[in-house]
């Protein structure tokens, strides 16, 4: 039995998917030719030998003059299938196992690597219905009932594609790749602990599955386990030195880590392996963009819809560095084509009404919000941004409880906290208010306005000198803060320090 190791695609977000664990050979027969075809088979063997070695033009160059001595010859269709299907071209991939399987209506490697040709091709219907063709020939083949799982995960159907793998490892429990597949949905389901189960048992049986690292990277990721995943990422780029999604996956992590300069370097070897990679220069985007350098970031998000006019992510992002350097008519068109692109692009809501609240247009901004919530009913950020909006316009009750919500999918949200504190301190509720600015600054220790408002919470309590010393230590972050600079004033006015109070006004 021959099957394919599907490719990886650049795109896969946190999965490399592979549907076996070994890599297919093209057929090659010591069958004596017939009479008829002296040389076909001699140009099929020939073209096997370039396949293996990696000349896909010089194996399909031999396999046509295969063809052409021998029309009938359905092994020379199938191979030179194989050899299409390794270049990207589906379609001649599909129509040679066409004709190897019309010439042969039993050659069940056709059918396998039909169907994952057509599952690429994103037929998932048309690869399922190949390989239970497959099954029919031979109802015992661990692969055909691996590959059709992929096709059904592929399809969305994560409980037909588990079904398909345990077949697959009930058939064969030896075979790391069921368990590396089953992993894949099982966290797509949710189901972290018993993917990592499977990676785990996918290594041990197979220990150079670069496939298996990779994906238990993205699961302990999911844990929380960043260390842990950047450890698996390692382990299969030590494996694989040219696997860009793993290059990409631990940049991910990077970035998680707040470790800008590692996660630019993986960008940096992802792009190199990769020049076509869209997203990954979306991702290097971020990672400039939160190293604060707008104008780096603003290149990558450029090269980045440059390569993908099509990438909403990139959009949004560019107009996120827009709206930061002072261009919100810029900012809004970026946001505007990203929801063109993708109208479930829940980032680009929540950007667009953070523009739109900047300019009074609280309606606007509302519905942005809330549109973006309810694409993303986990989205903290949203859930802030709508406890300011509810502050904007007195509701006092209503931004305490999105500060709530936004703090109880994140609890180290330090804006969250310090909009609960505004609240509560417009509530009079001082205490409450001061507890959540120590929160915000415990997380974020310069984070000015949190210090500013603490200071005014502290002064509201009677404690001037505790006022002063934030408005100090919020001025000392931001000197151009004027805010804090008419707040310390007049607290040094209060405390009787009126050319202090002077020189902080004028």
């Amino acid at each position: 039995m021959l099957f394919r190791r599907a490719a990886t695609s650049a795109l896969a977000l946190v999965f490399a998917f592979g549907l076996s664990a070994s890599t297919a050979g093209a057929y090659s027969t010591s069958v004596q030719p017939p009479k008829t075809g002296k040389n076909a088979v001699a140009y099929n063997n020939s073209g096997s030998e370039k396949y293996a070695k990696g000349d896909l033009d010089g194996a399909i160059a031999d396999f046509n003059q295969a063809i052409r001595l021998d029309p009938k010859l359905a092994m020379a269709y199938y191979n030179r299938g194989l050899a299409f299907y390794d270049r990207g071209s589906l379609n001649e991939a599909i129509a040679d196992y066409d004709q190897a399987i019309q010439l042969d209506p039993k050659y069940e490697d056709a059918y396998v690597n039909r169907a994952l040709a057509k599952d690429d091709n994103n037929d998932h219907d048309g690869a399922i219905a190949d390989e239970n063709e497959a099954l029919k020939l031979d109802p015992s083949d661990p692969y055909a009932y691996n590959n059709r799982g992929w096709a059904q995960y592929r399809k969305g159907d994560l409980d037909a594609a588990i079904d398909d793998y345990n077949r697959a490892i009930k058939l064969d429990p030896t075979l790391s790749q069921p368990y590396n597949d089953r992993g894949v949905a099982e966290r797509e389901k949710g189901e972290v602990d018993r993917a990592i189960t499977d990676y785990n048992r996918a290594i041990v049986l197979n220990p150079q599955d670069d496939q298996a690292y990779y994906n238990r990277s993205i699961a302990r990721d999911d844990q929380g386990d960043t260390d842990g995943a950047v450890a698996d990422d390692d382990q299969a780029i030590r494996i694989d030195p040219k696997y860009t999604d793993a290059y990409v996956s631990r940049a991910e992590v990077k970035l998680e880590q707040e470790d800008w300069d590692g996660a630019i370097a993986d960008y940096n070897q992802a792009i190199d392996l990769d020049p076509k990679n869209s997203a990954a220069y979306n991702e290097r985007g971020l990672a400039w963009y939160h190293k604060g350098d707008a104008s780096a970031a603003l290149a990558d998000y450029n090269q980045a819809l440059e390569i993908d006019s099509r990438n909403a992510d990139a959009c949004n992002n560019r107009g996120n560095v827009e709206r930061i350097l002072g261009a919100p008519d810029a900012a809004l068109s970026d946001y505007n084509q990203a929801l063109l692109i993708d109208a479930k692009c829940d980032g680009a809501y929540n950007d667009r009404g953070m523009v739109k609240q900047s300019r009074n247009d609280l309606a606007g901004a509302a519905a942005d919000y809330l549109e973006a919530l309810r694409l993303n009913p986990k989205n903290a950020e949203t859930c802030s941004n709508l406890s300011s909006l509810c502050s904007t316009e007195g509701d006092w009750t209503g931004a305490i409880a999105y500060a709530g919500r936004a703090i109880q999918i994140d609890g180290n949200f330090a804006q969250a906290y310090n909009n609960r504190g505004v609240a509560k301190y417009h509530q009079h509720d001082i205490a409450g208010a001061l507890a959540d600015y120590d929160r915000a600054l415990q997380i974020d220790a310069n984070d000015e306005h949190a210090y500013n408002n603490r200071g005014l919470a502290l002064q509201a309590g009677g404690d001037l000198e505790g006022a002063l010393a934030d408005f100090d230590q919020a001025i000392q972050i931001d000197p151009q803060f004027s805010q804090a600079q008419r707040n310390r004033a007049w607290a040094k006015w209060r405390e009787g320090d009126v050319l202090g109070a002077l020189t902080d006004l004028f």
